[in-house]
This record gives structure tokens, sequence and C-alpha cells, in this order.
């Protein structure tokens, strides 16, 4: 534990540190070494799964914590909790949509690395990695606004909903970003991650897309970063904090990430001691 630990940084991945198109986060890396050096910890909080989220983490060592399925599944060392529904749910619920709609509806669970690679740009190991979902599962189709209103209202019946992010339309649990952030932070205190002092940590959380809303809402300094092929940025809550990155992507991330630890210092990163 270091004396800046009662900061604690959530990202996206997909948009955001990870770039929509190539999947590199290698624009971020030097606010990330930034972050590194003070002792911050950085989850990472993705519709990914935790086979995705575990994988990064074993090649780049980037994260403290992984959080998966838009919240449904939480990792933090060797303990694993899935506060997110059971697979059989999101499967039935899932099936109920294909039946109800005229168009052809798959998802991950249900097709072929190879077909989510197609349709992600990832390798077929990755896709296959995407594909282990236990309690989300992103749509492939090709809906209608009525198609995606019926859609979300037979999810709802199942206790479900369906969410937006930046490439698919999501099936999964009322679980969301927000709420996962939040139980984070208490593992975090639990395992000693953080101070015991008694006073809670100040968040800061970046995300490019609706999915991120309650993320962003929730953090003491939220941060959108543009979608990179979007013509124009809407913010995605309704908060005079909210900051919008001059980019998209891990460049993005890094420009804001670095001008965020600046305010938050009292002098640069040559000698840097963020205020309480």
């Amino acid at each position: 534990m270091t004396e800046h630990s009662h900061y604690v940084i959530f990202t996206d991945l997909d948009g955001t540190l990870l770039d929509h198109d190539t999947y590199s986060w290698a624009p971020a890396a030097p606010a990330i070494a930034r972050v590194k050096k003070l002792g911050i910890p950085l989850i990472a909080i993705s519709s990914k799964t935790l086979a995705e989220l575990s994988h990064i983490n074993a090649t780049d060592h980037l994260f403290d914590g992984l959080i998966g399925e838009n919240g449904g599944v939480i990792r933090l060392g060797d303990r694993i909790e899935q506060p997110g529904p059971a697979t059989e749910t999101i499967d039935a619920a899932r099936d109920a949509i294909r039946a109800a709609l005229s168009i052809p509806v798959q998802s991950f669970r249900t097709v072929s690395p190879e077909i989510i690679a197609a349709q992600t740009g990832l390798s077929t190991d990755d896709g296959a990695r995407a594909g282990l979902r236990h309690c989300s599962d992103p749509l492939i189709w090709t809906p209608t606004e009525t198609d995606i209103a019926t859609a979300r209202t037979i999810a709802e019946t199942f206790g479900l909903k369906l969410v937006k992010g930046g490439r698919f339309h999501t099936l999964c649990g009322v679980t969301d970003k927000g709420a996962a952030m939040a139980h984070m932070v208490e593992l975090l205190a639990e395992n000693g991650v953080l101070p015991s002092t008694g006073v809670m940590p100040r968040t800061i959380a970046l995300g490019d897309s609706a999915n991120d809303a309650t993320m962003l809402a929730a953090a003491d300094f939220p941060i959108q970063i543009p979608q990179k092929h979007a013509s124009t940025t809407t913010a995605l809550i309704k908060d005079q904090k909210l900051i919008i990155a001059p980019e998209p992507g891990p460049s993005g991330w890094n420009m804001a990430i670095s001008t965020l630890l600046d305010q938050l210092t009292n002098t640069n990163n040559k000698s840097e001691v963020l205020h309480g």
C-alpha cells in the first residue's frame, strides 16, 4: 500500500483503454506507468469475459482487479464472485427473443469462435475466450428499433436487461458497472489494498458508451472517452463533474488521466503527492 492508494481508477476497455479497431493500449502507456508509480489501483471493468480479462492481464499485467460481463463477475486475486444471473436464465431469454423476431438472432454463446472473431476483429483464440460467458450474452443480429424494443421487453420478463455497448446489444442481469465498482471498493478494503481508515477512496472512472453510464455517475471523477467513429459526442451523464477526453481511445485516456493527475498533485509528475 502507498500513500496514494486512497484513489482507485476503473476503466472500460473496448473503445476506452483499448483502441476500437486495433485493441491496442500502447498510446496510454505513459499515463499507466504514472498510475503504477503512484500505487493507484487500476481496475478493468468491461463487458468482456473473465477469461478475456485474465488473459490480457497475464500478458500485460495492467490491472489490480477484474470486473467482467458488465459487472456480472468480479475477481480480486483468487477470489471470484458472480453477482450476475444464472447462465440458464440468459439462454432462456435469448431463445425467447429469437422465437419472437423474424430476423436471425445469434449470440456469442451460440456461435463458433470463428464467427465471433469475424464480428469483432479478434483472433480465433481471443474469440473463443470471448465466448466463455456466464451471465451475459452479446447478440449478433441486425435489428430494427422495433426489434430492439421487443427484445428489451422480453428480457425484462426474465429479470434481465438489454444494454447497448460500443458494438453490441448485450443481454445481461440487473447488475451494472456502477454497483460492481462499489463492491470492488469494498473488496479492495477487505484485502488491504486500500487503507482501512474509514475514509472512502475517491474513484476515477473512464468509459465511452451507454453501459458505462452508471459507473461514470457513481465516480468522483467521471471521464467520458469519445467514440472513435462517432461524428459527435453526447454526454453519457448529466453531471458538471463529467470530463470529456480530447481524443478517442487510449490516446484520449492518456491525455485525460495525465491532466487529472496533474490537477490532483501539488506539483507535477517529478514529485507527486496526491491530495486526500
